[in-house]
C-alpha cells in the first residue's frame, strides 16, 4: 500500500512547461491566446464593405530596353510573339481594355498603335526604325493615370534586368498603388533568346543561345491581378507554353505560421537531438514541449538545423539572404533577447517548407532560441532558384538579377500592410 501511494504521488507531479513558441509575435485574426480572450466582434463587424468599381482599362508596359532583343531575335522566335498575343487575348476574355505603351525613355511612349505584337520588331529594343533607344527606367509604367481611388491594372512584360540592379526606383513607382490597397502578381517563364546577354551592370556575361527569364509583373485590384494572370497561363499552355511559374501577393493571402519540425546538428554526429534537457534547474521534455525542437550540441559540434519538416525534398537556397532573425527567449518572464554567440549560415527554400542553418559558437549559452521569418519574407522555391547572386559564375543567362530582393520586398510590403502573422517561427531548446 504506501509504495502505490507513492506511485500514485509521483504520478501526480507536473512536468515543467516551456512559454508558448508565438509569445510576442502577432497571431491570426480571431485566434485566442490565454492573455487575450477572443471575444464578440464589434456592433457592424462582418457586414461587406462596399466595392469601389475598378477601370476596366488595363496599361501594359513592354520594356523596350536593349536587354529584351533577344527575344525578338531568338532562333525559335515563336515563343515571344505568343506571349505577347496571350497577354491580349486574356486581358480581352475577362472583358477588360487593353493599352499598351514602350517603357524604359524615362517617360511611357504611347500608347501604341495596333497590337502589342508591334514588339516582335527588333527595331523596338534597337532604336530604330522610328523607335528610339531606351534604358530601364521601368517605373514609368505605374505614372500613368494615376487618378481614381482604385489603383489600375497594369502589367509590365520585362526580364526584369534592372540598371545596376537597383529596384529602388521600381518599386517607389509601385508603392502608390501599394498604397491604395493594391496586389501584386508574377507570372515567369523561360523563353529562347539569342545574342547577348546583359548583367545589371550593362555588361556582356553570356553570349549565343539561351533560354532566358521573362516575366509579368502585375499590380492592381486582387481579383484582376489573379484573374489575368491566371487566364495568361491557361492562354500560354493552350499555345503550347507550358513550363511557367506563377505567384500572387495578397493582403489575406498569408499562410499559416510555419513551426520546426525537425533539428539537427552540424556534424550530424556530433549532437543528439530528441533528449530532456535541463535548463535553469528544470529538466524538460520534448514529449511535454512539442512547440520545440532539442538538441545537446557535444564536443565538435559547430552548429546545428532546424527546419519545418521531417521529410526534407530537394530545394533551393544559398547563404543567409537575411529574411531570417534569430533570438534568444526567456525561460521565466521576460522579452527576447539578441542570440549571442549564434549566426544564421543558410538557407533552403522547398515548396512552403524552409531549413535554417545555424552556426554556434562555443561560448553559446544554453537555453530556449527562436527563428523567425516575418510576414512576407518567405520567398517562393522558384524566387530564390531564378534569381543571380551576386558573383554567381555559371547558368547566368538563365537567371536574373534582382528578381529574389523585388518579390521578397514587395511581399513584405504587402503581408506587412495586413499585419499578419509571421511566416515562420521555429523554437528549440538548446543545450551547448
Amino acid at each position: 500500500m504506501p509504495g502505490a501511494t507513492l506511485l500514485l504521488l509521483t504520478g501526480c507531479i507536473a512536468t515543467p512547461t516551456l512559454p508558448d513558441c508565438t509569445t510576442g509575435l502577432k497571431k491570426k485574426a480571431g485566434q485566442a491566446t490565454a492573455a487575450s480572450p477572443k471575444t464578440a466582434p464589434p456592433a457592424g463587424a462582418g457586414k461587406p464593405a462596399v466595392a469601389k468599381k475598378a477601370s476596366q482599362q488595363v496599361f501594359i508596359g513592354i520594356d523596350g530596353s536593349g536587354s529584351m532583343l533577344g527575344y525578338a531575335q531568338a532562333s525559335n522566335r515563336s515563343v515571344w510573339p505568343r506571349l505577347l498575343q496571350s497577354i491580349s487575348q486574356a486581358i480581352l476574355l475577362k472583358g477588360l481594355q487593353p493599352i499598351a505603351y514602350r517603357i524604359g525613355a524615362g517617360a511611357a511612349e504611347g500608347p501604341i498603335q495596333g497590337s502589342v505584337t508591334q514588339a516582335t520588331n527588333p527595331c523596338f529594343f534597337k532604336g530604330c526604325d522610328g523607335y528610339r533607344p531606351v534604358a530601364s527606367s521601368l517605373d514609368t509604367l505605374w505614372t500613368i493615370q494615376r487618378e481614381g481611388e482604385v489603383p489600375r491594372l497594369r502589367l509590365l512584360v520585362s526580364d526584369l534586368e534592372v540598371n545596376q540592379d537597383d529596384v529602388t526606383s521600381l518599386l517607389a513607382g509601385i508603392q502608390p498603388d501599394l498604397a491604395m490597397g493594391a496586389s501584386a502578381g508574377i507570372l515567369g517563364i523561360k523563353a529562347p533568346f539569342t545574342g547577348n546577354v546583359f548583367g545589371a551592370s550593362g555588361q556582356v556575361i553570356q553570349k549565343g543561345n539561351v533560354s532566358r527569364p521573362l516575366f509579368i509583373l502585375a499590380t492592381g485590384p486582387k481579383e484582376q491581378v489573379r484573374s489575368v494572370l491566371d487566364e495568361v497561363k491557361k492562354t500560354l499552355s493552350l499555345r503550347g507554353i507550358t513550363d511557367t511559374r506563377i505567384s500572387i501577393i495578397e493582403r489575406n493571402s498569408s499562410p499559416e505560421t510555419r513551426f520546426a519540425k525537425w533539428i539537427g546538428g552540424a556534424p550530424a554526429k556530433a549532437a543528439t537531438s530528441g533528449m530532456n534537457i535541463r535548463l535553469d534547474g528544470q529538466t524538460f521534455s520534448p514529449a511535454n514541449n512539442q512547440d520545440y525542437q532539442f538538441i545537446r550540441l557535444n564536443p565538435g559540434a559547430t552548429g546545428l538545423s532546424v527546419a519545418t519538416t521531417k521529410t526534407w525534398s530537394q530545394g533551393t537556397g544559398r547563404p543567409d539572404f537575411g529574411i531570417a532573425d534569430l533570438e534568444k527567449l526567456p525561460i521565466a518572464e521576460g522579452q527576447p533577447q539578441t542570440a549571442d554567440g549564434m549566426q544564421v549560415s543558410g538557407i533552403q527554400i522547398s515548396g512552403s517548407n524552409v531549413r535554417v542553418g545555424i552556426d554556434v559558437d562555443q561560448s553559446t549559452a544554453s537555453g530556449l532560441y527562436r527563428v523567425v521569418i516575418p510576414a512576407g519574407s518567405m520567398p517562393e522555391e522558384w524566387w530564390v532558384g531564378w534569381d543571380r547572386a551576386e558573383g554567381e559564375k555559371t547558368n547566368v543567362g538563365n537567371k536574373t538579377q534582382g528578381l529574389l530582393l523585388l518579390m521578397t520586398t514587395l511581399s513584405r510590403e504587402i503581408a506587412g500592410a495586413a499585419n499578419a502573422p509571421p511566416a515562420a517561427a521555429m523554437c528549440f531548446a538548446l543545450q551547448n
